[in-house]
């Protein structure tokens, strides 16, 4: 399906301008210069009682100016609004259905299992691409045809679309993903072929299935990093993430266990102490955020035990001493530690 202009889908609310409201993606002609036609790309979107965003995410797709594009939403039963905007834009849906299902993961794998792209990608309901996203991202393919999956920054947004600040990834390294997450799961886009080598999301997670799902296609495809701003990234009390990352932290614990697990013959296992003293890290930085600061002096002191001599494990002492003496100057350092990991040597071997 082309992507509807502007003025063929319905009018937005009241008061609503801009992207993608009422500005769109200048339309690509329908064949490239060669006179093939552009790949086709499959987007789906995981739906489930986000009606006060649904709309303005399914704009920012149909508004991207594509010549080849399906669309998929996967509506988990909504009690909201949400299937009457569905509805509303059904006309241009490759399929939508609205049932009870398993969570998020569960969502992705219906959908993948429909998605007849070539290139594929997973947007949630309340999130959006920012215009000409998919311009950008099928261009860089077809000029890097070895590349598998391609994924860029973006902007974090609040509830009312307002910008409050950049994600900015960095190019892939294994290692260096492995500690700190450089990847956001909705500016990433890979080809149909990474679903057939690595297969789909793991349902058994609620928070971490997509670093888990990069985890386990580190070692079988190429990922290439571009600098530039794809999507919208809604940060609010209504998602998953705008709350508490604590079971978000415990999960992504369990995902790194489980992936020194599965290659624990691997020369990967000499990143086992830096990766987990990271992770302790990180969830002790989150805690001490979120004012838990036994469960994060926990978190510090473990750091220390994993790699006692590290320039983090100088903040993760300070951090302890800051909660015995509640001066809160580490919460004062705004993350307290620069984040800035040298790349390993690229683990080549593939294992299929």
């Amino acid at each position: 399906m082309r992507c509807p202009s502007l003025g063929e889908l319905p009018p937005p609310p009241k008061g609503k301008t801009g992207w993608p409201w009422t500005d769109e993606t200048q339309q690509l002609p329908d064949a490239m210069h060669d006179g093939t036609k552009w790949p086709r790309v499959s987007i789906i979107t995981p739906s489930y009682n986000q009606g006060q965003f649904l709309e303005e995410t399914i704009r920012s797709v149909l508004l991207q100016g594509y010549p080849n594009l399906e669309y998929i939403i996967i509506d988990g039963g909504s009690t909201d609004q949400s299937v009457a905007i569905i509805e509303k834009y059904e006309a241009w849906l490759a399929y939508w259905t609205s049932e009870p299902d398993r969570g998020q993961s569960h969502a992705f794998n219906k959908g993948l299992q429909r998605a007849k792209g070539q290139v594929v990608a997973c947007l949630n309901s309340d999130d959006m691409y920012l215009s000409g996203t998919l311009q950008q991202v099928l261009r860089y393919y077809l000029q890097h045809e070895e590349v598998d999956i391609v994924y860029g920054d973006c902007q974090v947004i609040n509830d009312k679309g307002h910008p409050t600040t950049i994600y900015r990834s960095r190019p892939f390294d294994l290692f260096r993903e492995l500690c700190l997450n450089s990847m956001n799961q909705p500016s990433v886009f890979m080809k149909r072929r990474v679903v057939d080598l690595v297969g789909y999301f793991d349902e058994n997670l609620h928070y971490t299935m997509d670093i888990d799902y990069w985890f386990r296609a580190a070692l079988h495809v190429e990922f290439a990093y571009i600098p530039v701003e794809l999507t919208a990234f809604r940060i609010s009390e209504h998602s998953k993430t705008g709350v508490t990352l604590i079971p978000f932290a415990r999960e992504r614990r369990e995902v790194l266990e489980k992936f020194f697990l599965l290659y624990a013959d691997s020369n990967m296992q000499k990143w086992r102490k830096s990766v987990f003293s990271w992770d302790h890290y990180r969830a002790g930085s989150q805690l001490y955020v979120e004012n838990h600061r036994d469960l994060a002096l926990r978190e510090f002191i473990e750091v220390i035990k994993l790699e006692p001599f590290t320039f983090k494990t100088l903040a993760a002492l300070l951090a302890i001493f800051d909660i015995h003496a509640n001066t809160n100057f580490f919460g004062r350092l705004a993350g307290g530690l620069p984040i800035n990991l040298t790349p390993s040597r690229r683990y080549k071997a593939k294992i299929w």
